[in-house]
């Protein structure tokens, strides 16, 4: 399958469903050469004016230990009104975490190593504290991966404790076999979070997504409507 052909794939299942809202986020391969990555974005951008409700935004993906970051490339994405999100500080590399803080992407994926707790420098730290990005955090993938030691000791206790946005992910359901009522188990159990603040964690992220302004209203009425109906919630 072409890349387009591959998109229109996952593209015709998305629409064969009326049952959740989807949206499509398309990745870079940060170990691709240049000219990949182009022809990549070439396919994105096109398939992008063909279902603009769908593909909302592109990802940088693949191994931290090698590979570059074109900025040029997510450049060129945003000005076709795709939002940006981005995989950081997964391995301490300060000089690029440095980078993508100051291209200020939508979101970014894990954020390990940006505290200095966690071998972080005190610039970009204190740079991510200015900008709040929001931070798209997978637990047991971390855990898993051996970027952090458990559940207890994850780089989310600086979010909790600094109030900065986040929100609590799966990264991959099959491959840690999790799902994310697992994950917000173990970040509630590991920070004795309450229902309440783990609830408003939830109706949050709503506002980190890349749906428009009437899906997310329509997505807090749904979580609002199901917290009113669970008597004994608190």
């Amino acid at each position: 399958m072409s890349k387009k052909d591959y998109i229109e794939a996952v593209i015709k299942a998305i629409l064969d469903q009326n049952l959740i809202i989807v949206k499509l986020l398309l990745s870079i391969n940060r170990t691709h050469s240049l000219k990949e990555s182009n022809d990549s974005l070439d396919a994105i951008l096109e398939m992008h004016k063909r279902y603009p409700n769908i593909i909302k935004g592109l990802d940088m993906s693949g191994s931290p230990y090698s590979g570059h970051f074109y900025e040029d490339i997510f450049e060129k994405a945003r000005w076709q009104n795709l939002k940006i999100t981005l995989h950081c500080g997964e391995i301490v590399n300060n000089d690029e975490v440095s980078e993508i803080l100051k291209f200020k992407p939508d979101r970014i994926g894990h954020g390990t190593t940006i505290h200095t707790r966690y071998g972080g420098s005190h610039a970009n730290w204190e740079l991510y504290n200015a900008l709040k990005i929001p931070l798209e955090c997978c637990p047991t993938s971390n855990v898993l991966s051996d970027t952090v030691k458990n559940y207890k000791e994850h780089h989310i206790l600086e979010w909790i404790k600094n109030e900065l946005p986040f929100c609590i992910n799966t990264d991959d359901k099959g491959i840690f076999s999790t799902n994310l009522s697992n994950e917000f188990f173990h970040v509630g159990n590991a920070f004795n979070l309450s229902k309440e603040y783990l609830f408003n964690c939830n109706l949050n992220t709503i506002d980190f997504t890349f749906a428009n302004d009437d899906e997310k209203n329509q997505l807090k009425e749904i979580v609002k409507k199901w917290k009113s109906s669970i008597t004994e919630f608190l």
